[in-house]
């Protein structure tokens, strides 16, 4: 979809600069490594085993933070012996269906391979079913509090269609800020570990290795632990808490509906600014000046599709109207 792309680059730059509506959601997660030497990642301290409590490191991370990137892994001693294979299917280690035994209360597991190299960089590379249809390798990254793909990957997945909402803004990092688009995946599969409705920013590129990043959104709905020796990633399913609708917390579901509708805002204000514009300039009013209008005018209807979408999927989980904020 490069028109989008050109547009940005060209007389559209200044429209995208004043809707810089990133999200303010912070992920709080925790980091320890057992006694065999593998890394676990947690987004709630209760999950941390009592003996490695002393010793877990806690981050709470912001899209503007800039000192995490992907999870480097641990390096393992030799003499440290692996831990046993799995029998059965590789990917799930429980059954979800295998209720005998009283073992009810057990947590469901899924293992999931991993290619632990990107070139000379350590990398936790992982084959990801994004929509039920398009398989892409991902790499899981617990600085990113979101889910980011590629411009490739997101034209796979028909992103571009007129229905799916495709919002125009500017993502951030550690090399400055880049043209970006913000949609919403409907899943996001990893083994047998799922999540559904993920707000997502396309970028034009992410790495020649691998086609998006993996963020907190989907780590924190998990206990992850990564065992090096086998390259390989566990999920382990957390409790269902009904405080959490679909998985997320208040924090999350306001700042998604907060953003989205700052987004319509900022277009909108920018929309009729250029009106106003075009309207007091009559006689030299400029093709450029009305094809920036246009767009923005667009944006704001594009804005739109992604909060009915949100609001649709917070109908569906019973979610607090005080949660559904708008400013």
């Amino acid at each position: 979809m490069h028109t989008i792309f050109d547009c940005v680059a060209g007389f559209l730059l200044t429209a995208i600069l004043i809707c810089y509506s990133s999200l303010n959601y912070a992920a709080e997660y925790y980091k320890w490594t057992d006694d065999e030497g593998n890394l676990h990642i947690s987004d709630s301290f209760f999950n941390v085993p009592p003996k490695y409590r002393n010793q877990v490191e806690n981050k709470k991370l912001k899209n503007d933070d800039s000192e995490s990137s992907s999870v480097t892994a641990p390096i393992q001693s030799p003499s440290t012996p692996p831990p046993a294979k799995s029998e059965g299917n590789p990917q799930v280690l429980r059954n979800p269906l295998d209720r005998e035994n009283n073992d009810t209360k057990a947590p469901i597991k899924y293992e999931v391979p991993y290619t632990p190299y990107e070139g000379s960089s350590r990398r936790v590379i992982i084959s990801v079913i994004i929509n039920g249809s398009v398989t892409a390798p991902m790499a899981i990254d617990t600085g990113a509090p979101g889910t980011i793909i590629s411009l490739s990957l997101a034209q796979k997945l028909g992103l571009f269609e007129e229905d799916q909402g495709r919002l125009v803004t500017v993502a951030g990092g550690i090399g400055g800020t880049t043209p970006a688009i913000r949609s919403i995946i409907d899943t996001v599969q990893v083994g047998g570990a799922k999540i559904v409705f993920v707000p997502t920013t396309i970028i034009k590129s992410v790495s020649q290795s691998f086609e998006g990043l993996l963020g907190m959104d989907f780590v924190s709905n998990y206990s992850m632990t990564i065992d090096t020796r086998r390259s390989v990633v566990v999920f382990e399913e957390l409790p269902n808490e009904s405080e959490l609708p679909g998985g997320h917390d208040q924090e999350w579901w306001t700042s998604i509906f907060k953003e989205f509708a700052k987004s319509r805002t900022d277009w909108q204000a920018h929309s009729d600014e250029l009106g106003k514009k075009i309207h007091d300039s009559m006689t030299s009013v400029g093709n450029q000046d009305i094809g920036r209008k246009e767009f923005a005018d667009s944006q704001c209807r594009e804005a739109d599709k992604l909060l009915d979408k949100l609001n649709q999927y917070a109908r569906e989980y019973n979610v607090p109207m005080h949660w559904r904020k708008l400013n």
